[in-house]
């Protein structure tokens, strides 16, 4: 048995994050995770020269995010390389209308360059009303203040942008499948409108994308090492078989092997349903708290190809294609799922993290082509990959070139456990991040990281924060951090 102030179970982007802030500030820190190294589902693949998440990845914002905040917190800004969106080019989108007619636009949100998106959206230049009607929405959506959106977090995306009136086809689809689908893995009938336009709030101040050399996971291996620098303790290819309570009170854990850790805080990065429901047993909380736990709902999964190439393909780090009227509900997600409908429609991500400095062999690519779908484990994989390559090759058709691809890894829902949250209930498990920023689950809605036994606290996507994706990983974990030690200090 050995004592800690704190143990975290789970070494993704949110646990790596409040583990190391609090062994930077003196705690006795325990990090455990079942996985080879930290990153969770962000972390690093190193194989035959290759540098890779299992999953696509944009870092947003790309200028004073968390992630620089941690790294400086911990003076670890030199020990890991930042790599900016504006070096590399944001990326680049494709818009095909009802009459298969493509057009695109590398972004930019500089003049001239957010002129070019017009053209992108099929807006000609003597449309005025078209343009109006843009300038309109992208003005009122500019101005909201916290006051304003705060009232925006009970209707959805999709609800609320089309109560700002009539607007150009391909705006409408542009806007609801980046701020939906594409910012939170969420279709945006669910999506609550508060988020939708927060994050377009971020992403029109200028933000773009980052990355790291070494990949996305490799940051947090180098700010996990923080915990043993302090003198804590980071146990990896450790499994926790259940979180430990006594009276209403946390009091440590046990792994899989039997070895018991105690500790008056415990902080679990292994998802907020996990935690209630399995590591510490729903007996232990009150029937109300249990049922909200449960009734949460998870953000879409994503399927597709990694495709290994022998020669450059994409000069771009992002490639979206948006086909009109590419706007799904999750009603129609349910349908493909089910074998009732086949996906015909979808916004196709294809991408690659091998532009970056010392990511692939020189002269190669991992290439990345995914649509959503939802997260049941088992969702039929087939007709989203036929729709894929179908799409793929209308933007990238020299992928498809006769030795270009030397091998191909195919990614599903099923594969996602296994570096993420463990699946316990039903349609769930595959999911890309963890509990949805959906209508009553997001903004002020979103699970807290405290719960009802003292001592035990959820960090992660699943609770508190704000972003995308890891970045809202890890401002729960800054926030965490907050709370864990003014409970500690009192």
């Amino acid at each position: 048995m050995q004592n800690y102030d704190v143990i975290v179970v789970g070494a993704g982007p949110g646990g790596t994050t409040v583990a190391s802030l609090l062994a930077n500030s003196g705690k006795k820190v325990l990090l455990i995770d079942k996985n080879q190294k930290p990153g969770g589902r962000m972390m690093t693949i190193n194989r035959d020269g290759f540098s890779y998440e299992l999953f696509p990845i944009n870092c947003v914002p790309q200028h004073d995010s968390l992630f620089e905040k941690l790294s400086q917190t911990l003076g670890k800004e030199n020990h890991v390389k930042l790599i900016l969106g504006d070096d590399f080019g944001i990326g680049k989108l494709f818009y095909e209308n009802r009459e298969g007619e493509i057009t695109s636009w590398q972004m930019g949100l500089k003049f001239p360059g957010v002129l070019k998106m017009f053209g992108f959206i099929g807006v000609k230049p003597w449309q005025l009303r078209s343009i109006f009607q843009i300038a309109r929405v992208v003005g009122k959506l500019r101005a909201m203040d916290e006051t304003e959106i705060s009232a925006l977090y009970n209707v959805s995306a999709m609800e609320y942008l089309d109560s700002l009136g009539p607007m150009p086809a391909g705006f409408r689809t542009f806007m609801l499948a980046s701020f939906g689908e594409g910012a939170f893995e969420m279709t945006s009938d669910r999506v609550a409108a508060g988020e939708m336009v927060r994050m377009f709030q971020e992403t029109f101040s200028g933000s773009g994308g980052r990355y790291y050399e070494g990949g996305v996971g490799h940051f947090f291996e180098v700010m996990a090492q923080t915990v043993e620098e302090k003198g804590g303790k980071v146990r990896m290819n450790a499994r926790v078989e259940s979180i430990n309570t006594w009276d209403g009170s946390v009091c440590g854990i046990t792994t899989q092997t039997g070895e018991t850790y105690t500790a008056p805080v415990v902080i679990s990065n292994a998802g907020i349903r996990q935690t209630v429901l399995k590591l510490v047993g729903e007996d232990k909380f009150e029937t109300d708290y249990v049922e909200r736990i449960k009734s949460l709902e998870s953000n879409l999964a994503c399927v597709g190809y990694r495709y290994f190439t022998s020669r450059p393909v994409l000069t771009s780090p992002m490639m979206v294609l948006f086909p009109e009227g590419c706007v799904a509900k999750y009603s129609e997600f349910e349908a493909i799922a089910h074998g009732e409908a086949k996906p015909e429609n979808g916004y196709i991500y294809l991408g690659t993290t091998s532009l970056y400095p010392n990511m692939a062999p020189v002269d190669k690519q991992v290439v990345y082509a995914v649509v959503s779908c939802l997260p049941a484990l088992h969702v039929e994989s087939k007709p989203c990959l036929e729709y894929i390559e179908k799409g793929v090759r209308k933007i990238a058709p020299e992928l498809y070139e006769p030795d270009v691809i030397t091998h191909t890894e195919i990614m599903t829902t099923a594969i996602v456990p296994s570096v993420g949250n463990d699946a316990i209930l039903p349609g769930q498990g595959g999911e890309s991040y963890g509990i949805a920023n959906s209508i009553g689950q997001a903004g002020p809605h979103r699970p807290k990281g405290d719960t009802p036994i003292s001592g035990l606290y959820i960090v992660g996507n699943d609770t508190e924060g704000f972003g995308l994706g890891t970045h809202q990983a890890v401002d729960s974990g800054f926030k965490v951090y907050e709370k864990v030690v003014a409970w500690l200090d009192n």
